[in-house]
């Protein structure tokens, strides 16, 4: 995977750098990973303490496919994002995506920027055939950049998980193809 990683890169957006994570990046991490209003709608556990944030860390340091989003006017890691197995679909070259991003960079429009770069690196430099996301029904944030990003509604999967908090949710699946992206593209270029 480190041979895959060192072609497939940085992504760059016009504010934001998507890089790997680094084991210096621990104070920022502990701003994402500990705030229960960031990991529990995300469906993740947030980290009890210092120890447990430092073991998600060097899993992520160790993940090919998990990027920190970084402001690139302050070089200030603000969220994550990483590309996963899409157990939804089987034999089938697809992914899937999540995302975390601190709560005061909420509502400034860093999360699509950050999600439309991995859906160019998805299909462009990964060559999946099917990118999915997916929400807990009462994300509304979520569900709005998802939409803005240009993902087709899959549909809900009823009381598909128990979160870490005992809530049982609903999950709003989408889905983006290979060739739909590259028609936006080609429609994109012509207008």
């Amino acid at each position: 995977m480190n041979l895959i990683h060192r072609i497939m890169g940085n992504m760059e957006t016009p504010r934001l750098l998507l890089r790997r994570w680094k084991h210096g990046d621990l104070a920022a991490y502990l701003h994402i990973v500990t705030d229960p209003q960031v990991m529990v709608p995300a469906g993740c556990e947030p980290a009890r303490d210092l120890a447990a944030a430092t073991l998600m860390l060097a899993r992520d340091v160790r993940n090919d496919m998990c990027y920190a989003i970084v402001l690139k006017a302050t070089g200030e890691a603000i969220g994550r994002i990483k590309f996963q197995t899409d157990m939804r679909r089987y034999h089938v070259n697809s992914l899937s995506l999540g995302y975390e991003l601190r709560r005061d960079c909420w509502g400034k429009g860093y999360m699509g920027e950050a999600l439309q770069a991995m859906i160019a690196c998805a299909f462009e430099r990964r060559k999946v055939d099917v990118l999915a996301v997916s929400h807990y029904a009462d994300n509304y944030r979520s569900q709005r950049v998802i939409e803005k990003c240009g993902f087709c509604l899959e549909g809900v999967v009823p009381w598909a998980c128990k979160r870490c908090d005992g809530k049982i949710c609903d999950d709003v699946c989408y889905y983006i193809l290979r060739d739909d992206y590259f028609s936006r593209l080609s429609l994109n270029k012509v207008g």
